[in-house]
């Protein structure tokens, strides 16, 4: 492993090993393809590319990885609080056990929740000697201060992690979610929604023909204009690979269709060029595929109808939109 790491350049740190273990390991597919696509293409293993892989194979490891940090870093703030005021002489001696017992929780802490509400009975108790303790309650306030960045700290990571890393899109984990939470609403309020799946024509033959960067390229370029498309609370993401997938809320099958085509219609447009050479790459082109929510559904079965629209749209010329209506 270490010298085929050596020969492509790529730094040996624990990311990137992991990552190379992985695909001499041959165990993920996807990932074995990915590299061996690289490989082939003759790119460079730049630091950029290093850890998109990491990221986008082992993400889910370095979020739990954060989440152990901020924590700690959280219960760190905090003790150190707590020694200051323990050693501070002029506190009574029923606060200094209240803080003592507040301390040996904190040790038994096991998630922000948890700390979050020691927090909050430390800064009570500490109120009741305002007067006595102004310094200390200022300390507490900036300690305060810094769990809430922490805890900020975690929120963005968690974002993070339901964004797709290559268009900035949601990425599966979070299309799941907010299908579930549709899906809930419509049993629960009977809100309808629909589902588009968008699929781009003969994207192998720009990865093929011009290079897995331009690829790159045409994955922005699509997930671009669905963000300029759609508005309010409409929902796109990367559905993956080259396929993406759209949630209507409170939008019948008619209108989504219409969505869908002026979807394809701004796509269609699009007009890609090498910046340097002024080449002309052609132009993109996309299927649709749209089903809407109904009684007897299950979120497999709405998913399933959309995807079998768009492979009806794929086999009838590509470049087109059908919905559930034309199967």
């Amino acid at each position: 492993i270490l010298p085929k790491m050596g020969e492509f350049k790529v730094p040996i740190t624990p990311q990137n090993y992991r990552v190379w273990f992985e695909y001499y390991s041959g165990t993920n597919k996807e990932l074995l393809e990915e590299i061996n696509s690289i490989i082939e293409a003759r790119r460079k293993f730049t630091p950029e590319l290093n850890r998109y892989l990491y990221t986008k194979y082992f993400g889910d490891d370095h979020n739990k990885e954060m989440l152990r940090e901020v924590q700690a870093k959280t219960i760190n703030v905090l003790k150190n609080f707590l020694e200051q005021v323990l050693a501070t002489t002029n506190t009574t001696s029923d606060y200094g056990n209240k803080l003592e017992k507040y301390s040996e929780q904190l040790s038994k802490a096991e998630d922000l929740s948890e700390i979050q509400e020691i927090l909050e009975n430390m800064i009570r108790e500490t109120s009741h000697m305002v007067e006595s303790t102004r310094d200390l309650h200022s300390k507490l306030q900036e300690a305060s201060n810094q769990v809430e960045m922490l805890r900020e700290e975690l929120a963005k990571t968690a974002e993070e992690a339901k964004r797709d890393a290559l268009t900035g899109l949601h990425n599966r984990k979070a299309f799941d979610e907010e299908i579930a939470k549709l899906y809930k609403r419509y049993k629960d309020k009977g809100e309808i929604f629909s589902l588009i799946f968008v699929d781009i024509d003969h994207f192998k033959r720009f990865n093929d023909q011009f290079g897995h960067k331009v690829g790159d390229k045409v994955l922005q370029v699509v997930a671009n204009t669905l963000n300029y498309t759609l508005k309010g609370k409409d929902f796109v993401g990367r559905y993956g690979g080259e396929e993406f997938v759209v949630l209507l809320p409170l939008t019948e099958l008619d209108n989504a269709c219409l969505v869908a085509e002026q979807i394809r219609e701004n796509i269609s447009i699009k007009r890609l060029r090498v910046t340097k050479t002024g080449e002309n790459l052609g132009t993109i082109t996309v299927s649709a595929g749209v089903s809407q929510i109904n009684e007897s559904d299950t979120i497999e079965s709405l998913v399933e109808r959309a995807d079998k629209a768009l492979y009806l749209a794929k086999n009838s010329g590509r470049n087109n939109v059908k919905s559930e209506k034309d199967l």
